[in-house]
């Protein structure tokens, strides 16, 4: 599944983040999230494109293997759901 839509806000944070990117996919069986909250809107438009171009290599499981060096202090991020969900057990 691609991640289709990112929004980007501005924050109110004076002197920390002031930046947030979010999306989220979600349908019956299925959810997916990411956020990154970053200095600047580069900052977090960088996370994004990481995590678009994860999800068309189908590599989203290495994400946290793919940040740029020095990330942390740029930005922190996010995400979760379901991952697998083909491999879900049935009951």
């Amino acid at each position: 599944m691609l991640v289709k839509r990112f929004t980007f806000k501005r924050n109110n944070d004076k002197g920390g983040f002031q930046w947030t990117a979010e999306s989220e996919i979600e349908r019956p069986g299925f959810y997916r999230g990411f956020t990154a909250v970053g200095r600047t809107l580069a900052d977090v438009k960088e996370f994004a494109n990481l995590v678009r171009r994860c999800g068309r290599t189908g590599s989203l499981e290495r994400l946290s293997e793919m940040h740029p060096p020095g990330f942390e202090k740029r930005m922190q991020t996010t995400w979760g759901g379901t991952w697998y969900p083909q491999k879900r057990k049935r009951q």
